[in-house]
């Protein structure tokens, strides 16, 4: 979830709280985008006073103590040069939960229209993915991977119910190194704001990861308002046991605690 240390954010914690405890949430973790290094402005997604943002967590945690669990979270935005000062931070600072994501590939970020101006619908997938592979294999400083197939929200070309079929062997390649990792996948609901109506990753890659072996999953709503905390939980709930998980997964100074679906 992003609060206003995102730059795109628009609730307050207080705000978050508050609305997690009325869906029947037990548990949040905030995860502010930390994305180092953005073009044409390094600081546009940057917590710009990580010392702040903790002590703002820790505060809100002793508030709500008894009535919901909150977690210090980060959304660490990597990039090839970014990967030290990244690690830095996660040892610096007392995360609970480090979300790894992928928003730019070659400077450009996919909600954009020039990433797919000398790309096809293949290729746009295809590029993603090689550099999120790429990424991971060299950094190890995280708990899941994040919204893996984000592209997707923003594609311009027609969806199709196969399209999370495009790039199948580099998928494989990302699920094995996040096993080979002790990595874990977040089922990221934001997902069904899109017109395939899917959450992130699609469900088959989520079930395909557990076939591999794969143990970790967290539930995430991506939420960037109020309204949407705890967007689409249950439905989330439910692919997970599609897929072959009888948990979902939180995580404790970076520790996975595994939470029977009941």
């Amino acid at each position: 979830m992003h609060t206003y240390f995102s730059q795109d954010g628009k609730m307050t914690m207080e705000e978050a709280c508050r609305k997690a405890i009325s869906v029947g949430l037990q548990e949040i973790a905030f995860t502010d985008h930390m994305d180092i290094d953005w073009p044409d402005n390094k600081n546009a997604f940057q917590i710009t006073d990580m010392d702040q943002y903790i002590r703002a967590i820790e505060t809100i945690r002793t508030k709500y103590r008894g009535k919901l669990v909150v977690k210090t979270g980060i959304e660490m935005g990597l990039q090839d040069w970014t990967l030290e000062t990244a690690t830095s931070l996660v040892e610096k600072y007392p995360y609970d939960f480090v979300i790894a994501s992928i928003h730019l590939v070659d400077g450009m970020d996919p909600y954009l229209s020039e990433y797919y101006k000398n790309r096809d619908k293949v290729q746009s997938y295809t590029d993603y993915y090689q550099t999120t592979y790429d990424l991971l294999r060299d950094y190890n400083d995280f708990c899941v991977l994040g919204h893996l197939d984000y592209l997707r929200r923003y594609i311009p070309y027609p969806y199709t119910p196969g399209d999370h079929k495009i790039g199948t062997e580099i998928i494989e390649s990302i699920l094995k190194l996040l096993i080979q990792k002790g990595k874990g996948l977040e089922l990221n609901t934001a997902g069904y704001k899109h017109i395939s109506k899917q959450p992130h990753p699609h469900p088959d890659i989520l079930k395909r990861y557990r076939e591999l072996g794969g143990e970790i999953v967290t539930i995430g709503s991506d939420a960037h308002s109020a309204p949407y905390v705890g967007y689409e939980n249950r439905r989330a709930l439910e692919w997970l046991k599609y897929a072959g998980f009888d948990y979902v997964t939180s995580f404790t100074e970076g520790k996975p605690n595994f939470v029977k679906i009941t």
